[in-house]
């Protein structure tokens, strides 16, 4: 009953699947092992004395000097990798390493070695065998070398990655574009294709509760219209990406009839996992974004720089939101959440706020970037704002040390509130 939606569930899990290093390993070593029994296949196709011709009897020593080098390469690489998410966890949170993992040189270039190294071992085998023939060792021939310009542009990159991996620029430029597409994905369909919940559901809805305990990583909006239009239901959207879900709190609320086996329907349109996830939940990407500058703000740190910078990164991913966005209902039988302005920008800066609370640069900053948000966007940003930009300057006159700082932070705050009166007159 629930096959209606499973598409878009399929492609999400399908989507986090390929993020994993073994899938691309293994990907890379089936392709080596193709390509040997394919050299074994097609043998006969090929004149005997073209391997002498084209010198394909070298092919077992440079199999062995691939097969010997590519396990050496593979456990440095490894050894780096394992150094490069100690350092983003030390030096960022532990919340970033997951995109370091997930990075598509570092995998790639892993996988060609691997793949490389299977192919070789592989191909001795078959040679030993005696089953590849002149013909066989002409093909074998050729494609080892395209192995080998593949491991060697792979080289090149690596070389290049390694210079900036697991570095703080590095893990917060990563972070930043990930939660900058997560926010794109999410302005286009702010309300996810449903109609916009503002208020609390009907009285007459029943709440459905999740059987387990994990984070929203994903809502299977079509699924769940396929089974509403199925069921003749309505359905409020109680949690929606980034949410944590609780056998206590009802994911949705559901007005119409629903037996066991619907109920199990709606409860699997539901991604649960232990984590949240970037893809659908930009709140989650500007958390990983304030435990950054959390860290540097750290008396063990003390790098106020750095909470600077993501105060920067953090404009930079809001500055598309240049207007109120209109809702665009794709599933009419659907209620659900729409993004939270206030809960996106008080959750990653009140925290920044207090580790920085005796740090003028910190408070100057932050009120640039809520003045910058104001003139972009006073129909989205006003209220946060006010709110935020008071907070700031409550906190600064309690902890910031020198009065000519203090006067600095009131100035830019009262500069803004100054435009902010102005944006609500003209409204």
């Amino acid at each position: 009953m629930a096959e209606h939606g499973s598409v878009g569930r399929i492609r999400f899990q399908l989507r986090q699947l390929l993020r994993k290093l073994w899938v691309r390993v293994s990907c890379f070593a089936a392709l080596g092992l193709g390509t040997a029994i394919a050299g074994w296949a097609l043998r006969g196709a090929i004149p005997d004395d073209l391997a002498g011709w084209i010198g394909a009897d070298a092919i077992g020593t440079i199999l062995q000097i691939i097969a010997s080098s590519m396990l050496t390469v593979t456990t440095f690489s490894l050894s780096i990798l394992t150094a490069a998410y100690a350092t983003a966890s030390s030096g960022t949170t532990p919340r970033s390493v997951r995109l370091i993992a997930q990075d598509g040189v570092s995998q790639t270039v892993l996988a060609t070695f691997i793949g490389a190294f299977v192919f070789s071992l592989v191909g001795l085998i078959m040679l030993q065998t005696k089953l590849y023939g002149e013909g066989g060792r002409v093909i074998l021939f050729l494609v080892t070398l395209i192995v080998i310009l593949v491991v060697i542009v792979s080289l090149l990159r690596w070389i290049d990655r390694l210079a900036t991996l697991g570095l703080v620029g590095d893990t917060v430029t990563r972070v930043e574009e990930a939660t900058a597409n997560a926010l794109e994905r999410r302005l286009k369909s702010p309300w996810m294709g449903a109609n916009p919940l503002r208020g609390a559901p009907p009285p007459e809805a029943a709440a459905l509760h999740p059987d387990r305990v994990g984070h929203v990583q994903n809502c299977d909006m079509q699924a769940l219209s396929d089974l509403a239009g199925e069921h003749d239901l309505r359905i409020y959207l109680a949690a929606i990406p980034g949410d944590l879900a609780h056998p206590a709190q009802p994911v949705c609320h559901v007005v119409g009839r629903i037996d066991d086996a619907v109920a199990g329907d709606l409860r699997d349109c539901f991604t649960l996992a232990a984590e949240r996830s970037f893809d659908q939940d930009p709140g989650f990407g500007f958390r990983v974004l304030s435990e950054v500058a959390q860290r540097a703000l750290s008396p063990a740190v003390n790098d106020p720089g750095t909470a600077e910078v993501v105060l920067t990164r953090m404009l930079r991913i809001l500055s598309p939101w240049t207007g109120q966005v209109r809702p665009d209902v794709s599933f009419p039988r659907l209620y659900s959440p729409g993004l939270d302005p206030a809960a996106l920008l008080g959750d990653s800066l009140r925290p920044i706020m207090r580790d920085g609370a005796g740090v003028a640069q910190v408070h100057l900053a932050i009120q640039r970037m809520l003045h910058m948000l104001l003139l972009q966007n006073p129909e989205v940003f006003a209220g946060p704002v006010r709110d935020l930009a008071a907070e700031s300057l409550l906190l600064a006159d309690a902890h910031v040390a020198l009065d000519s700082e203090k006067a600095r932070i009131r100035a830019l705050s009262d500069q803004m509130m100054h435009d902010l009166d102005l944006v609500v007159v003209t409204g």
